[in-house]
């Protein structure tokens, strides 16, 4: 519609044109890559004589005479392109292709001529006939796409191969088929039978594998075993314990490969830690070192008059010349007049439980609370007593090894112990950590893992707490120890287990319950020892506002894995140095006040799981009480007036249902909405049917098994 006006040709003076009658032009460089790459690299293709690598400048190519443009890298004068058509058939003669013969003179001192470079078309060999050629030339070309289109809608004539007697015999048996029965040949291709089935192909047989006539047969020798320490033989005083075996050792894994060589890395940091504290001014030397699984630590000797805040003070200079992932300086070691430099180990050895327990000190050992922990600094195995702790506090990040330790703990006590000797009672409101322990006959009670279940079994625990405290009372016993000792020979005796309390996750249990399990766990660990109960709280949210300080007061013994911060630290060992651990079983393990650090003995789940099947298979669960009972003592009590006549039938009716409707209900049993109502809230309290959430229904979260023991709690 609109017409556009063309832009006038841009017409270059002759004064800024050059000799070649180009346009003037300056070239522009963006970016300094253009300007490093203002030359290129030119190889010549005529021969060794002249230069072979030459640098020319990066000019306007696709102009000027391309003819002379490369004329200074020639031999000889360059032909016109009449005389080369007419000497060699082609303009460009220097690109003719040459052939084996001239190959080596093409890169010799002598070069190519004229005669050498001149094309010759293949002719037929001497011996070919001129028919032969002639009939060759006269073949009929086909089109590429018709060549395709023949190749891949071809099919192979229909073909046919009948199986041989023999192979019908050892497919049927010896009766004699029509072969047409089995084998059809109506097949357009060549089927995989064609090509097995061939009448005349012979089958050589394999040979035989003989022996040698000096070939003596020796019987398999399985490779010994490592000799394990065995546990003394006890008997129960039960009668219906007698005959329970306690776990092998051999259950458990051991690391086999340890080596006694100095590593060569060992010397490098000795003097590495030397020419830091030279460089800082600090008058002191590396005097020792000792090797453990996870870390080494270096003792250094310093002069006199030279505080230990001032090799502290260089902790992060000292880690940044040794490249370590972190280090923990021990100002000074307890004991020793030398301070301890921890640093990692460049190859981190494994510790297993099976090198921990697999020793007399801990086999032969009459305390039945003893617990192994993992190995020192010095390779050594740690051990320690519930008894003597008497609450263990055990803290840690994600991932740093507590709910291993955990597993540890509870696998120490079971392998040691009989049922009638040690209960536990497990504590898990993440409902994963410890249900590879369900159905343990050391249980007190299953696993828990909701929160009113775990308030009121620890108020059941606090109950029993007071009462053992009036039985010994009653038989002027100081302990638990000194009653067994007093009542051992009277006939029919029982002893009075011992009982753990572990609770996985007390951060959770503690935000969510509130108060009572606050006031619960403070009157166990205030009171709880000399009745042989004890209790065993892990968290991974080491916070002031949780782990409150009336509870750690009563909580001696602490287990710190790797936490986040310095104050996490503080909060569970008093002291820092937790935030500098390396993670995967390393900890520090404080007990009387003092912090050693430890790598903790790792257990596979295999072992966790082979270990829990042993006892299993020897001895049923015998719990002192089930969630059922304790949510029925629970609700009723001194409230049992307050249960309607129609609660067990309602219940059932829920049951039957698999759902909790106050419609239905009012109109099945013909009753009114409020006391239907107060049914239903019945029903919640024993734990029959969930909470109400807004309109949503309630869920039944019992089987008629359930109820069943919930209806005898109620009669009895």
């Amino acid at each position: 519609m609109f017409s556009k006006k063309n832009k006038p040709e841009r017409i270059v003076p002759k004064t800024s044109r050059t000799k070649d009658n180009r346009p003037f032009f300056i070239p522009e460089i963006r970016t300094i890559e253009d300007k490093k790459n203002m030359t290129n690299t030119f190889v010549s293709p005529y021969g060794v004589e002249n230069k072979n690598v030459v640098n020319i400048p990066n000019d306007r190519t696709g102009t000027g005479d391309i003819d002379k443009k490369y004329d200074i890298f020639r031999k000889e004068k360059r032909l016109t392109k009449e005389e080369a058509q007419k000497r060699f058939g082609s303009s460009y003669y220097e690109f003719v292709t040459i052939d084996n013969n001239t190959h080596k003179k093409a890169f010799s001192e002598e070069g190519l001529t004229a005669d050498d470079l001149h094309a010759k078309r293949p002719t037929a060999p001497d011996n070919t006939s001129q028919e032969i050629i002639d009939e060759h030339r006269s073949i009929e070309t086909v089109p590429v796409d018709e060549f395709f289109e023949k190749a891949t809608n071809y099919k192979p004539e229909p073909k046919t191969i009948e199986p041989t007697d023999e192979v019908l015999r050892d497919l049927v048996g010896e009766e004699k088929l029509e072969k047409d029965q089995y084998f059809h040949k109506t097949t357009e291709e060549e089927t995989f039978e064609d090509v097995i089935f061939k009448e005349d192909e012979v089958v050589e047989e394999e040979p035989e594998i003989g022996f040698a006539d000096d070939f003596v047969y020796e019987e398999y020798q399985p490779e010994k075993t490592p000799v394990r320490h065995e546990r003394p033989i006890i008997q129960s005083d039960n009668i219906n314990l007698k005959e329970y075996l306690l776990p092998p050792v051999s259950l458990f894994k051991k690391n086999e490969t340890k080596t006694d060589i100095e590593p060569t890395w060992v010397k490098e940091n000795i003097d590495v830690i030397n020419e830091t504290m030279v460089s800082f001014g600090i008058d002191g030397t590396v005097t020792n070192y000792t090797m453990g699984p996870t870390v080494t630590r270096y003792e250094v000797s310093l002069a006199s008059g030279v505080p230990t805040k001032k090799i502290t003070s260089i902790s992060d200079n000292i880690q940044m010349s040794l490249s370590a992932y972190s280090i923990r300086i021990e100002a000074p070691i307890p004991g020793k007049n030398t301070v301890g430099i921890e640093v990692p180990n460049r190859i981190r050895e494994s510790v297993y439980f099976g090198d921990v327990v697999d020793n007399p000190k801990f086999l032969k050992s009459n305390d039945p609370l003893l617990i192994a922990i993992g190995l020192d600094i010095d390779a050594l195995p740690v051990y320690t007593s519930i008894e003597s702790m008497p609450h263990g506090l055990v803290a840690g990040s994600t991932q740093s090894g507590k709910s291993v330790c955990i597993a540890s703990i509870i696998v120490s006590l079971i392998s040691r112990n009989r049922p009638d000797e040690v209960k536990l009672m497990l504590i898990d409101p993440k409902k994963v950590d410890l249900q590879q322990f369900a159905d343990l006959p050391h249980l007190v009670t299953p696993i828990i893992d909701e929160t009113n279940v775990a308030n009121e079994s620890l108020k059941w625990m606090v109950r029993e707490m007071e009462s053992r405290y009036d039985t010994l009372k009653r038989f002027k016993a100081v302990n638990v120890v000194d009653y067994n000792a007093r009542r051992s020979d009277l006939p029919n005796f029982i002893k009075m287990p011992r009982i753990v309390v572990i609770v996985e996750e007390a951060s959770d249990l503690l935000l969510s319950g509130g108060v009572e399990i606050e006031e619960s766990i403070l009157k166990l660990t205030q009171k709880s020892r000399a009745v042989g109960i004890h209790v065993l709280l892990a968290t991974q949210r080491p916070s002031a506002d949780i782990i409150k300080g009336s509870i750690k007061a009563n909580i001696p013994t602490r287990f710190a894995f790797r936490v986040p911060s310095s104050t996490d630290s503080s909060v569970v060992l008093d002291m820092t140095g937790a935030e500098k651990l390396l993670g995967k079983g390393d900890m520090l393990f404080s007990e009387n006040g003092s912090a050693r650090r430890l790598q903790g003995a790792y257990l596979s789940p295999e072992e966790i799981e082979s270990i829990t099947k042993f006892i299993k298979e020897r001895r049923e669960p015998e719990y002192m009480f089930t969630h059922e009972a304790l949510v029925v003592q629970m609700n009723t009590g001194e409230n049992s007036d307050q249960i309607d006549e129609l609660f067990k039938d309602v219940a059932t009716y829920v049951v039957e249902e698999g759902k909790c409707s106050l419609n239905k209900i009012t109109q099945v049993f013909g009753i009114g909405f409020n006391r239907a109502t107060q049914i239903v809230n019945s029903l919640e309290k024993f734990g029959i049917v969930s909470e109400n959430v807004g309109t949503k229904p309630r869920t039944v979260l019992v089987e008629y098994s359930g109820l069943s023991r919930i209806f005898e709690g109620l009669d009895n």
